[in-house]
């Protein structure tokens, strides 16, 4: 693994020093420990083996990546060779990938104030109209990260893409991407590019650029751009927190946490999802307090109460994860009173409820509204999410966190703009 990735190599070595004690663990705590060396493991093997099957055809590992998909692109790439593990990106970037386009605005303020022209790239990539996403995309990334670095665009001579302790700082990351998507073309190109590269593309000389995979690239691109920019703005206090965490606390209370842990996941484990059916378990429209038995609904009521009664402010914290983590309090609210000033809700109604987890559920709402006298509606589908609030695990049961909204699918609002 990168030595940039001092947490990881960390947590390896401290694995590898309790099982030189695990004989005086119980018999839970060694499989446990056993769990979490294999989940490592494959985050390690899985993370290596795509930057080495992918990363010279323009994709990159970044710390926001799931899993599973560097799983599917790299089974596939085994399988098949890089025309099937490229498919399998592909097929993510197109579609899957429509749900979390909110990311990238809430990762910097230099992405915020660019997420008119993040919502147009997106509409247009998934419309499959590349000949505009792409340059646009490439425009969004170097102009980003200009007012990021307060110096110099992405593709800039000199741009440092580093970062401490983090997927898109190794030595295959964005820093080769970088090197990939800047080479010079001198010469007009009317063969099909499967690259975007940028001097190519916005001087005129790749002329075939217009495709799937260079917009698919872009797309990723821009993800591994808004964790980079994440990271590198923690950096201090993430080394803090590391250096704290350096200095282990007694064993007696590791093994405490160990004990708190299993029993967390035997709850979460005994969870059982409950279906919803609106109308007789809960009405399809009303007050927080008729949803009582389900604190996540209520979030959402609450949301869209605060939407009806133009109170921007509670209305943008309530919605605080569509807009950058950087913004104060205040900006944040004007920046939600442009957005729904105009739009005055006169009435929803909730459509379909779904339990996925414990700690996340699935909210769809039609919502009706007024807009300078023409009357619109729009169907919205939220996330909520249960976020602890200390530093163990989040359950609703034990009251150790609080359900926050995620707008998954707000794209009906926009159009109607």
């Amino acid at each position: 693994m990168d030595d940039n990735l001092v947490s990881i190599n960390k947590l390896q070595n401290d694995i590898k020093a309790m099982k030189f004690i695990s004989i005086f663990l119980k018999p839970a705590q060694r499989k446990q420990l056993k769990e979490l060396e294999k989940q490592l493991d494959n985050m390690i093997t899985q993370t290596t083996a795509f930057n080495n099957n992918f990363s010279s055809y323009g994709w990159c590992a970044y710390d926001s990546m799931n899993v599973p998909l560097l799983e599917r692109a790299n089974a596939a790439f085994d399988e098949s060779g890089i025309e099937a593990g490229e498919r399998a990106l592909i097929n993510y970037y197109k579609t899957d990938v429509s749900q979390i386009i909110h990311w990238i605005k809430n990762s910097s303020e230099a992405f915020a104030v660019r997420d008119s022209l993040i919502q147009r790239f997106f509409e247009d990539h998934f419309a499959e109209r590349y000949h505009a996403s792409v340059p646009l995309g490439l425009i969004i990334v170097d102009g980003a990260v200009n007012d990021f670095t307060k110096s110099k665009g992405f593709f800039a001579e000199g741009t440092a893409v580093d970062a401490w302790d983090c997927l898109v700082g190794c030595s295959d990351g964005l820093a080769k991407l970088k090197g990939i998507f800047n080479q010079n073309r001198t010469k007009t190109n009317t063969e099909m590019i499967f690259l975007p590269y940028r001097n190519g593309i916005l001087h005129g000389r790749d002329l075939n650029y217009a495709n799937e995979y260079v917009s698919c690239k872009c797309v990723s691109l821009m993800f591994a751009v808004a964790d980079w920019m994440k990271m590198k703005s923690s950096e201090e206090v993430r080394k803090a927190k590391y250096e704290k965490e350096a200095n282990p606390p007694p064993l007696r209370e590791s093994f405490q946490r160990l004990q708190e842990n299993k029993k967390i996941r035997e709850e979460i484990s005994a969870w059982k999802k409950r279906t919803v059916v609106i109308g007789e378990d809960i009405p399809v429209t009303g007050s927080p307090e008729d949803y009582a038995e389900y604190p996540y609904i209520a979030k959402v009521v609450e949301m869209l109460l605060a939407w009806k009664n133009k109170n921007y402010g509670s209305l943008s914290t309530h919605l605080q994860k569509m807009f950058s983590a950087h913004l104060s309090p205040g900006k944040r609210a004007g920046e939600c009173r442009k957005m729904f000033e105009r739009k005055l809700l006169n009435s929803f109604e909730i459509i379909d409820i779904e339990e996925r987890a414990c700690a996340l559920s699935k909210v769809m709402v039609k919502v009706f509204w007024t807009e300078d006298k023409d009357e619109k509606e729009a169907t919205l589908t939220f996330g909520c999410a249960y976020e602890s609030t200390t530093d163990r695990v989040g359950v609703p049961w034990r009251q150790n966190g609080e359900w926050v909204i995620i707008p998954w699918d707000m794209r009906e609002l926009h159009q109607q703009i």
